[in-house]
């Protein structure tokens, strides 16, 4: 019975771009597929992207020496968490230590103590709220951005503490996380939350464990309220009753009354002892329920959306980049190249039906640089047997000249049916220039949503039997980074 195959996380993602952004073995790829994938699972599982990469990362991931990037994101993210966690407790425990100081000498304004421990809290959520529709408005906040650029700063500290090439492997991973699109991009945010979260849950406990196990056992606190602004007894009533609607059903006793309200509003500079002192403890229960309900309870509600969030976002990954796309081919594809030519790998037969429900194909429209001199008969057949793909059509153009070649990409869909790839066939020889990078655009523009465009590199001048050095790829794949161009290159 085949074993089951783990589900992702963020930090198997980052490997993941890691591996995908090192160089590629097409037979290595294959070998691994055949030997080690296929009996890992079933064939149903071998046209799902999500299990075969899975079982590939987990292969290749074996198979590295050396500590990769989503162990020292995990590293980052645990310590991020628990620095989160104390901090959140120390500054609870102090803040709430510091509010209640003066209980002594004069009564605790519990309406001050709301302000500080919940209304504080309240605040920078509305804040945060106001900020993300302002942006969806198209408005940028300088004094917001500013503060996100400290924080950055703040962790990028931490990954200063890797050495030099773990760190710029995991700056590259996250990068590239980011530019994949939104899902992606939305998995570094929902972390990112999760950190902010955990703070609040922790300040929040900490101001509960100082209030209820440290303070209020061993002293006695008398709790009033007090106003400059002509503020009655009864607006105080109809607040308190308002804040006390989620538990007042449950504990109708645990906020003040009408009068114990009336009675504990002090003068500046009165004494703690003169308040009655049944009114002025009645305070308390009503003030720990609303730190427990509008600062635990919520932010431990936040924190569960936050961990939801990454968990959908995690499965909702299609694996369908242009990098992923390739591993797709080299992992499912039926053959593989070495140095003596095109051959076909061994196989059970169970190992081929589970290849067969990975089997991919449809046509493709082909761009035929200038400089190119491949046959085109030859280079359909290499497509067909490398790629699955029946060629539609050849046309040939500048792929440097986006006006001169405006016709041929304006003919990609002439037909209803749309190409299952775009295939852009240039010289590896070639510098890329920004008019390459214009014409690429053009063409990933008119290929629309759900068509895959990729570049196919040939060694010299065309011959497909000259191979493109790894500096001359490595050129390219800087190229389509700088450009940030959604569309593969092989070779």
């Amino acid at each position: 019975m085949p074993a089951p195959v783990a589900d992702w996380t963020l930090a198997d993602l980052l490997d993941f771009e890691q591996l995908l952004a090192s160089p590629a073995s097409a037979d290595g790829d294959r070998r691994i597929f055949v030997d080690e994938i296929a009996p890992r699972i079933d064939a149903r599982s071998a046209g799902d992207r999500r299990t075969v990469f899975r079982a590939w990362l987990d292969v290749r991931r074996a198979r590295t020496p050396h500590v990769m990037v989503g162990e020292s994101y995990d590293l980052g993210r645990r310590s991020l968490e628990w620095g989160a966690v104390v901090f959140g407790l120390i500054l609870g425990v102090t803040l709430a230590g510091a509010l209640l100081a003066s209980g002594n000498a004069e009564p605790v304004n519990a309406l001050l103590f709301l302000v500080w421990t919940v209304g504080i809290q309240w605040a920078l959520v509305a804040m945060a709220l106001l900020a993300w529709a302002l942006r969806r408005a198209g408005f940028d906040i300088a004094p917001l951005r500013s503060t996100v650029v400290l924080a950055v700063a703040a962790a990028g500290s931490l990954l200063r503490r890797l050495p030099g090439q773990r760190r710029d492997a995991l700056r590259a991973a996250i990068a590239t996380l980011k530019r994949r699109g939104p899902i992606e991009g939305s998995l570094l945010k929902w972390q990112a939350f999760i950190v902010t979260q955990w703070f609040g849950v922790a300040f929040n406990a900490g101001l509960l464990f100082a209030m209820l196990f440290v303070q209020l056992p061993f002293a006695e606190f008398r709790f009033g309220w007090q106003s400059t602004y002509e503020i009655r007894p009864e607006q105080v009533q109809r607040v308190v009753e308002t804040i006390a609607a989620p538990w007042r059903w449950a504990a109708p006793g645990a906020q003040p009354s009408g009068e114990d309200i009336a009675a504990t509003r002090y003068a500046r500079g009165q004494g703690a002892q003169s308040m009655p002192s049944r009114a002025a403890r009645s305070w308390w229960p009503f003030l720990a329920l609303t730190i427990f309900c509008y600062g635990l309870l919520f932010r431990s509600m936040m924190l569960a959306c936050a961990l939801a969030g990454i968990r959908r976002g995690l499965k909702a990954l299609s694996f369908s980049g242009p990098e992923a796309n390739a591993l797709w081919r080299r992992l499912c594809g039926p053959l593989i190249s070495t140095a003596g030519g095109t051959v076909t790998l061994p196989e059970s037969s169970e190992c081929q039906s589970r290849r067969a429900a990975a089997r991919f194909g449809g046509s493709c429209v082909v761009l035929l640089s200038e400089e190119v001199t491949i046959p085109e008969a030859r280079l359909s057949a290499l497509l067909r047997e490398r790629f699955g793909w029946a060629v539609r059509r050849v046309a040939r153009v500048s792929i440097d000249d986006r006006k001169a070649a405006a016709t041929a990409v304006a003919s990609i869909h002439p037909e209803d049916l749309p190409p299952a790839a775009v295939v852009v066939v240039a010289p590896g020889s070639r510098d890329p220039i920004v008019a390459v990078a214009l014409f690429l655009r053009a063409v990933i523009a008119a290929a629309g949503e759900g068509c895959e465009v990729i570049v196919l590199l040939c060694g010299g001048a065309g011959d497909e039997g000259t191979p493109v050095d790894d500096e001359r790829y490595a050129i390219w794949q800087r190229f389509r980074a700088i450009h940030q161009l959604p569309l593969g290159i092989e070779r």
